[in-house]
């Protein structure tokens, strides 16, 4: 029987490079009123639930910006279309929570765990 580490809000924040993370700890699909990706699964570090949101035109998400958005391209793309499960980019915590010696003057709340996913 697999056990599911529960969210350690205790955790203090910390800049911390977790290197690579395997690809199965993680899901990929489409955002809500296809928007873009929603890349989501458990912090390696804190083992909040965080989920980040790639809208279409940025980088690794399979269209060329502002041109693709002009011309109609982006808007018509699906999560099946995008390169599993965005390699290029760097992950980071997003759990909601605020752990201790967190920033007070940051636009997201997180463990300050950063990583990419494993190929």
């Amino acid at each position: 029987m697999t056990t599911t580490a529960r969210h350690d809000h205790g955790v203090p924040y910390a800049d911390e490079d977790l290197g690579e993370i395997d690809t199965a700890l993680f899901t990929q699909g489409p955002a809500p009123g296809g928007e873009g990706v929603v890349v989501a699964g458990a912090c390696p570090r804190c083992h909040g639930m965080t989920k980040t949101l790639f809208p279409w035109g940025r980088p690794g998400v399979g269209t060329k910006g502002a041109f693709s958005l002009l011309f109609g391209r982006g808007a018509t793309r699906k999560a099946e279309d995008v390169p599993e499960p965005l390699f290029a980019e760097v992950h980071f915590c997003e759990c909601g929570h605020p752990h201790p010696q967190g920033p007070t003057d940051t636009s997201f709340l997180g463990c300050g765990a950063v990583w990419r996913l494993r190929r």
